[in-house]
């Protein structure tokens, strides 16, 4: 029970967002999925209300409040279908449930994410990765596929979304991958350009960045033979207000990592020292910080006085299933980052 509640109290759910007009089927899903939104809210009303009965009540648990940072102890939590209803002091809600599960004594908290991750890495399909992760906490993940975009081309989001949409419990997000294909020499399966990249965030809300830009001489320097391929798909990007991973690697003076941040390349899960973080975070970027860096960067943000880390997170980037298996999934990477 203990492995299940992260998975069990909170479902990570994608708001739905667009810039420019969608086609017509993808407006018909956008649609269909707003008005099951807003019968679901419309559910949950009734349910906190107490006025239509739960499906289960999780009771007594010691609940963290990641929008106040704080324990709140014996709290029960209400839900409803796939959805937190109620949340507050044991007993207090006045409805009715289906079933009620004794949590006390156990540590309830949101469900984690991968903020940047590659299930190819894994050599799993979405559904097994979603068996091997969800027990340990892992909910939902933002997929930075380039291996598999260079096979597939673009069936690449059809790829990732598949499962879920048969009723996977992974929420999978594509962050589509910048390396399509890796340099100017290579053809593969796949071609990523301006054209690609709108067409795939057009067609799947659940499509939220360009993944990991790590052709930093093509950005940075306007004659380089890949520039208008990679800036074309972050022209797509912007327009349909979709966010720009970056890969920083070996960007560690003022001068790279300020151009890095100018360049809109919001995130680096590639720090490797913690003098390059702290000087890639006061410039803006998101960390996505791994296993190994953990281990040396977190004990120097502390040091060095950061009380704001909700620009900071940590990331399984690579791990195959043997480690996983070995290790844990995002239960490893908390347990990492508390040590």
């Amino acid at each position: 029970m203990k492995n299940n509640m992260a998975a069990k109290i909170c479902l990570a759910w994608g708001l739905l967002a667009s810039g420019l007009p969608l086609p017509l089927h993808a407006e018909n899903v956008a649609k269909d999925a707003l008005d099951a939104e807003v019968e679901i809210r419309q559910e949950l009303i009734q349910v906190a209300l107490a006025r239509q009965d739960a499906d289960l009540i999780i009771r007594g648990a010691t609940v963290l409040n990641a929008f106040t940072a704080a324990w709140m102890p014996d709290q029960d939590i209400v839900i409803h279908g796939k959805r937190i209803a109620w949340v507050g002091p044991a007993k207090q809600w006045t409805g009715t449930a289906q079933k009620v599960v004794d949590a006390s004594g156990l540590w309830a908290v949101p469900g984690f994410g991968e903020s940047h991750q590659h299930i190819e890495s894994s050599y799993l399909t979405p559904e097994y990765e979603a068996a091997l992760v969800i027990p340990g906490g892992n909910t939902w993940t933002v997929e930075g596929s380039h291996e598999l975009s260079n096979v597939v081309g673009m069936k690449n989001v059809e790829f990732w979304v598949t499962a879920e949409d048969a009723g996977s419990p992974l929420k999978i997000f594509p962050a589509i991958g910048s390396a399509t294909p890796p340099t100017v020499y290579e053809k593969a399966g796949g071609y990523y350009g301006y054209a690609q990249m709108r067409t795939f965030l057009e067609e799947d809300l659940r499509v939220v960045a360009l993944g990991e830009v790590m052709d930093w001489p093509a950005v940075s320097n306007p004659d380089a033979e890949g520039n208008e391929r990679i800036w074309g798909m972050m022209k797509a990007t912007w327009e349909q207000r979709a966010v720009i991973e970056g890969h920083g690697a070996g960007l560690t003076s003022l001068n790279d990592i300020n151009a890095f941040a100018a360049a809109g390349l919001s995130s680096d899960h590639e720090v490797r020292g913690a003098q390059e973080g702290i000087e890639k975070l006061q410039r803006g970027v998101f960390l996505e910080i791994r296993a190994d860096t953990a281990r040396l960067f977190f004990p120097m943000l502390l040091k060095a006085g950061i009380k704001d880390w909700s620009n900071v997170s940590i990331t399984t980037d690579d791990r195959d299933v043997a480690a996983t298996l070995a290790l844990g999934a995002m239960d490893y990477n908390v347990r990492n980052a508390i040590n």
